[in-house]
Parts: C-alpha cells; structure tokens; sequence
C-alpha cells in the first residue's frame, strides 16, 4: 500500500514548508480597521447619495479582502519555492 499516489494523476506529493497563517490573520485584521476607519472618507469621496454608501460598504471592503488575498497568495508563492 506504500506504493500508492494519493492523487489521481499519480503524482508523488511531498508537504512543503508550513506556510504562518497568522500572517493572513495579522492582514485581514488590518484590512477590517481600515475598513472601520476610512469607510466614511470614502463615502465623502464619492460624494453621491447613492453611490457614496455603495462604494463605502459594498466595492470598498470587497477591494479590501481582494487585496488581503492577493498578498496572502503571493507569500504562499514565494515560501513554497
């Protein structure tokens, strides 16, 4: 039975180095207090009725995590070479 691939293209996987997730954390963290703090600056940016509450709590905190995401693949990137 060790001479088994768990994968189904029979590739032979060895684990990488474990990858801090307290990084990721540390980031989303960051990303929910700059959304706590600048959410009304950006609504006041904006400007418009409508848009400006939007943007603030819809486009704005979505930018933010996709950002947080970008980061946290990009370190996975660069630590599992």
């Amino acid at each position: 039975m060790s001479d088994e691939t768990s994968t189904l293209m029979g590739r032979h996987e060895s684990l990488g180095k474990p990858y801090p997730l307290w990084v990721e954390r540390l980031l989303l963290l960051m990303a929910i207090l700059a959304f706590v703090f600048f959410n009304s600056s950006v609504n006041q940016a904006v400007g418009h009725d409508v848009l400006g509450p939007f943007v603030a709590y819809i486009a704005y905190p979505l930018a933010l995590l996709a950002a947080i995401e970008m980061v946290g693949r990009a370190l996975q990137q660069s630590r599992a070479s």
